[in-house]
């Protein structure tokens, strides 16, 4: 979902931006903040020494410029390891630091840093006017330049940039059509440009109240003339659409206006709440994702981390060290801060699953840390940092993994201590689960792996993902679509939580344990649509066993219980699982038609409204096929699943966006369409 449009300060006004920092290096003092405008951040004296540490990376003088991200406001957990819901929004701080030589100085060089701390957590957009502003304070350090760039900043127009919801959201970042929502931006805009001629209007009547009775009667007849071309333009302009050609409502365009100068800013409409700045996923899985498999300190292998032994691939053991709220170090030595932040960034996303499946691992980055901060960083359980002094990687106390940047390999600490609380038991069950499916592949296929001749549904649950990712890495495929593949794999592992949780618990969190055990037998309401499904998902949750149980109780688990009831009390689809639904219709091959047909069912009766079917489309992603599984219903040799489908695609076509997907359909499936729809109508 989009940010909000600014952050609310003490004084109850809205802002883009709410601090400016400003840093330098003395050579007497070290790392000073000399400004906070227009206030001080809050932080006590010790955090503000620490922030001005941040501010200026080590190894800043060797560089002419670096940019770091660290947060403020982030909540460390209670003794109980639990994060407070409530307290001071999460800011994100963007720093650029700059070193400018000059001989005539001590040390021959003078170092300044300057960070704009805002609620977007599109903080990339502010690079642009930073460069300019920190330029100006070399040239005028003064205060006065701090007050111009903060005005600057929060003159930056977002009246008109549309506020979507999530499934609006989800709709538009997947989106094949860049004018998806094209209404939405038009109506603000032609609010905005009626609210502009009132005003100017007002404005002209106001300098004629002040003009005397001759110079009015002087210019009466010309000034009704102006007057009333001035209205017929007015009403000519909003009589013609605005232009839209070459515009991706992706995006948002405005402007900052610093120093005379304008510069073009382009808003993201489709981030995730996870996902911050303009980090590269793709460079996180390219460097760590290489064919060697991760090493370990230890000689015994860490059940919530190594899934499959000393084989485990990299990019899954940093998975699983994410989902499980393990310590995580990125580190760079030589590199620059902002290089190594990027990573922190990425992994955040990486674990959050694209940014749009699970929360809370904004709030444990540090996307730059240095020693200065470690007693925070410690305090932190299952941190996620970027450092760049190579003294972290001796004290392996510190960490449970260490991905080395400059090498491309994951440590696993060998001070990481083994998982208690019926650990033993948990093993046990798992080996014997494990030993049963294996005797269940065997009888069937007799299909080994080459690795240990295990069978090879111990490696292929996750290989393929890691296969396809690496496979369109090379393909070339975007960043959103290498997230897109993330999610949809931890969305998969998210389902299986509370099938676990019921399994063991007989209840769940995450889930209606009524609605799962309705499923066991009727195979129709959710969880388990066919027992073809149902033998998959016992088989994957056998696998993932050990990650569930290292993810349940996490603050990412609290969070996504959290999500899961307040996105129930405010789902407009109840009763059934769109997802799933979606799901078993795109990849399932063995269901009858009695079940294919309870499902059209199901979809035709909950789905009727207007937000109803914007939440249906968030389930289909025009990138994945948009309408097609949902199409294949035209050809079905069943007279009630062609009423069906075409009775749901009616109601889709009646909604702004499911327009857009019908008209992108198959032409073969709107020919279908069109004929059934007439052949149902005589």
């Amino acid at each position: 979902m989009v940010d909000s449009i600014a952050v609310g300060g003490g004084d109850g006004q809205l802002r883009n931006v709410e601090y400016i920092l400003l840093a330098e290096f003395d050579i007497d003092r070290g790392a000073i903040l000399k400004h906070q405008y227009p206030r001080p951040t809050g932080a006590d004296d010790s955090y503000v020494e620490k922030q001005a540490e941040l501010m200026l990376p080590d190894g800043a003088h060797a560089r002419e410029s670096d940019w770091t991200m660290f947060f403020l406001n982030q909540k460390a957990p209670d003794e109980s390891g639990k994060v407070a819901a409530d307290g001071l929004p999460l800011l994100y701080v963007l720093n650029l630091v700059r070193t400018k030589h000059d001989k005539e100085v001590r040390r021959g060089a003078i170092v300044k840093a300057m960070a704009v701390c805002t609620r977007h957590r599109f903080i990339h957009i502010y690079q642009a006017i930073l460069m300019l502003a920190l330029e100006n304070y070399y040239r005028a350090p003064t205060e006065d330049t701090l007050a111009e760039l903060y005005k600057s900043a929060n003159q930056m127009d977002l009246a008109c940039m549309p506020q979507l919801s999530r499934h609006e959201t989800t709709i538009l970042r997947f989106s094949d059509d860049q004018n998806m929502f094209e209404e939405r931006f038009m109506q603000l805009e032609n609010e905005r440009k009626l609210l502009d001629s009132l005003v100017r209007d007002s404005e002209r009547l106001d300098l004629a109240q002040d003009s005397t009775l001759a110079e009015l009667a002087a210019s009466d007849d010309a000034g009704v003339a102006a007057r009333r071309g001035t209205v017929s333009d007015v009403s000519a302009s909003r009589m013609r659409a605005p232009s839209t050609r070459n515009k991706d409502r992706r995006f948002f365009d405005t402007e900052i206006v610093y120093s005379g100068v304008k510069l073009p800013i382009r808003v993201p409409m489709t981030v995730y709440p996870e996902e911050i700045g303009d980090f590269s996923l793709i460079q996180l899985l390219t460097t760590f994702g290489g064919s060697l498999p991760a090493t370990s300190g230890s000689k015994n292998t860490h059940p919530h981390l190594e899934s499959s032994g000393q084989y485990t691939h990299p990019i899954i053991l940093l998975m699983n060290g994410l989902l499980t709220q393990k310590r995580i170090i990125f580190l760079g030595h030589g590199k620059p801060a902002g290089e190594v932040a990027n990573y922190v960034l990425a992994a955040v996303a990486l674990g959050s699953g694209g940014g749009g499946v699970l929360r809370g691992f904004a709030n444990r980055a540090f996307p730059y840390t240095n020693l200065t901060n470690l007693d925070t960083l410690l305090s932190f359980s299952g941190y996620i940092a970027g450092v760049t002094n190579p003294a972290f990687e001796e004290h392996p106390e510190w960490w449970d993994l260490l991905c080395n940047i400059n090498t491309g390999k994951i440590t696993v600490s060998p001070a990481l201590l083994m998982p208690t609380g019926g650990g033993g038991h948990a093993k046990s069950q798992t080996e014997s689960l494990r030993r049963s499916l294996d005797s269940v592949s065997l009888s069937r296929n007799r299909s080994f792996s080459s690795r240990e001749g295990k069978p090879d549904k111990w490696n292929n649950l996750d290989t393929d993902f890691i296969q396809d990712l690496m496979l369109a890495i090379e393909r070339h495929y975007g960043e959103v679509a290498i997230r897109a593949k993330v999610e949809n794999y931890v969305r998969h592992f998210m389902s299986l939580v509370p099938l676990y949780e019921y399994e063991r618990d007989g209840l769940t969190r995450l889930g209606d344990p009524a609605h799962i055990a309705a499923a066991e037998k009727t195979g129709v309401d959710g969880y388990c649509i066919s027992p073809g499904d149902k033998e998959s998902r016992e088989r994957e949750i056998g696998f993932y066993q050990n990650r569930i149980e290292g993810f349940i109780g996490t603050q990412a688990y609290d969070n996504a219980v959290a999500d899961y009831q307040s996105m129930h009390a405010s789902s407009f689809i109840r009763g059934i699982d769109i997802a799933h639904m979606v799901y078993c219709l795109r990849n399932s091959t063995n269901l009858d038609v009695n079940e294919v047909e309870a499902i059209y069912k199901h979809l035709d009766e909950q789905v009727v409204t207007d937000e109803q079917v914007t939440e249906l489309l968030a389930s289909l992603p025009q990138s994945q096929g948009g309408l097609q599984p949902l199409a294949y219903g035209f050809y079905h040799p069943s007279l009630a699943i062609r009423l069906y489908t075409v009775r749901l695609f009616e109601k889709i076509e009646g909604n702004q966006a499911g327009a857009r997907y019908v008209r992108s359909t198959n032409f073969f499936h709107q020919c279908a369409f069109s004929n059934l729809r007439h052949a149902f109508a005589c």
